[in-house]
């Protein structure tokens, strides 16, 4: 059977020293970046690490549904200067080094969609290289295989998801964000999409299937250019990937994707896999 990463745990696993612990910085109530501030002006020597760091530069990479509010803060006392800049004059570990953090330490879905994030932003090729280069063995392997999943087109963490669960699976890799243009020269775009089959994935943030009257409306009119829409919700995406990776394998297939028999038999292998994986985590 085919090895799956496991998607989620519930603390981030470091092998660096970090400090998780409420401790004075956890009696401080409300948001991560205050309490950090709290951390710091009891102790000048800490600097802001991993999505604590993440959190002062501007994105969201917590685990789903948690509060900002109750995530412990996470911090070192000892980055290289190198590594370390300034936000709201509190120190964090530059966006660079906060990337490889992310994407070596967390669970592989949630590292997926931080650097997707994060690389939206604009990283550059020497600042990342830098980053990656005191990197070694097992969390070197991980950052690399979480930035070989990264898309930067991708615009929200269950589409990061969504994505890096079909790659997992085996399934022909989609554009993010596809543009379709349609006869009266309007562009409509997909979450994910197959141009070669006029297939479309779409995530519903709203967990009705549906979406909102305007997303109904845009898939109708890709529907009626012939295209196949696979609409999911949180639900799916986080607790039950079997049923709509089959109906998705189910749709390219119809659709002209002609894979060998090897492929197709370590394709079902994989889905099976993401499925187990999910279900423990």
């Amino acid at each position: 059977m085919t090895q799956i990463p496991m998607y989620r745990t519930a603390t981030t696993t470091m092998n660096r020293p970090l400090d998780m612990t409420p401790g004075a910085a956890g009696d401080v109530p409300g948001d991560l970046l205050m309490r950090f501030e709290a951390a710091f002006e009891a102790d000048f020597s800490l600097v802001a690490t991993g999505r604590t760091a993440a959190w002062i530069h501007g994105f969201d990479v917590l685990p789903p549904g948690v509060d900002q509010r109750d995530w412990p803060v996470e911090s070192s006392p000892d980055p290289p200067l190198a590594d370390i800049t300034v936000v709201d004059g509190l120190p964090v570990t530059r966006l660079a080094r906060t990337l490889v953090d992310c994407a070596a330490d967390l669970p592989r879905l949630e590292a997926v969609a931080a650097a997707d994030q994060i690389l939206r932003r604009g990283i550059d090729a020497g600042s990342l290289s830098a980053a990656l280069e005191p990197v070694h063995g097992e969390r070197l392997r991980r950052a690399n295989a979480t930035l070989l999943a990264a898309d930067p087109r991708s615009e929200s963490p269950m589409e990061s998801w969504t994505r890096c669960l079909v790659a997992d699976a085996g399934l022909p890799a989609p554009v993010p964000q596809l543009r379709v243009r349609t006869p009266n020269g309007r562009s409509r775009f997909l979450d994910l999409g197959w141009e070669a089959w006029q297939v479309g994935v779409e995530y519903d943030g709203l967990g009705t299937g549906l979406g909102l009257p305007a997303d109904r409306r845009r898939h109708q009119a890709l529907r009626n250019l012939g295209w196949e829409i696979l609409v999911l919700t949180a639900s799916d995406v986080m607790e039950h990937p079997r049923p709509w990776l089959v109906r998705l394998r189910e749709m390219l297939l119809e659709r002209g994707w002609d894979p060998d028999p090897n492929q197709l038999r370590d394709v079902n292998e994989r889905i099976e896999a993401v499925n187990t994986a999910v279900g423990r985590s």
